[in-house]
């Protein structure tokens, strides 16, 4: 950056300030409105972070199904069989989770759209 001007009176710094502040509101006119300041950069950071989520969510329907099972055969005795149960369970829990991420509509299609 460049080294403000010792000499500068205040009537000129306040008629660059003026300027400034005129080019940065027609700036903020232009932009459109919604539109990313990340680009392609901020497709794949979303992108990443909708598989990191269902990543997670698949793991943990598994791993909370088998927890509830190994705890709840401890409790009753009922060894390996309310494992496999809660393991079922939380697998088929995990997958629908993953089922209704995917299956939601994304920003830009004429289904994220609000209804009247």
């Amino acid at each position: 950056m460049s080294e403000p001007d010792k000499n500068a009176s205040d009537s000129e710094l306040r008629a660059r300030l003026g300027s400034l502040k005129t080019a940065l509101g027609q700036a903020e006119k232009n932009e459109k409105p919604g539109a990313s300041q990340a680009g392609p950069d901020g497709a794949l950071a979303g992108a990443m972070s909708s598989g990191f989520r269902a990543a997670t969510d698949l793991a943990g329907g598994i791993i909370a199904g088998a927890l509830i099972g190994v705890l709840a055969d401890r409790w009753l005795g009922t060894s390996p069989f309310l494992l496999i149960a809660f393991l079922v369970i939380g697998s088929i829990a995990g997958l629908r989770s993953v089922y209704r991420l995917g299956s939601r509509p994304t920003s830009g299609s004429k289904d994220s759209a609000p209804k009247d």
